[in-house]
């Protein structure tokens, strides 16, 4: 049997409504990359605290969604969200290739500039 489970940690940032936290705008595209790094590292964290540190309990990565706080005409999006994508496949090797979505938005919780929300797939416990 398999389980599915999904956690949507954000980067931690803080809301400032005079500095714009945009990709493109006040945020170069490879920070935006390790924004994104950090992000992924908040979802394994979730991940080991779900599996009571055993990451090995995780089968699959299914899924990575990704959206990033960009300018209107920010249009390298996939390369910022490469940054978890990376991330994944490094800590979970071949188990960590995943289909994906990248889309960017007005906007994100906070100011952050990356959120990443993550689908994974346990390994059966028979």
């Amino acid at each position: 049997m398999w389980t599915d489970f999904c956690f949507r940690p954000i980067t931690p940032g803080r809301r400032n409504s005079e500095i714009s936290r945009e990709v493109g705008d006040t945020i170069s595209k490879e920070d935006a990359y390790e924004a994104a790094k950090l992000a992924a590292l908040n979802v394994v964290s979730q991940l080991s605290l779900a599996t009571q540190g055993d990451l090995s309990e995780i089968a699959q990565i299914v899924k990575v969604s990704g959206f990033v706080n960009c300018a209107s005409d920010f249009t390298d999006i996939p390369a910022v969200i490469n940054g978890a994508s990376d991330l994944f496949v490094a800590v979970f090797g071949e188990r960590g290739s995943h289909a994906r979505f990248a889309i960017g938005v007005a906007s994100l919780p906070r100011g952050v500039p990356v959120e990443i929300e993550l689908i994974a797939r346990l390994r059966d416990e028979g």
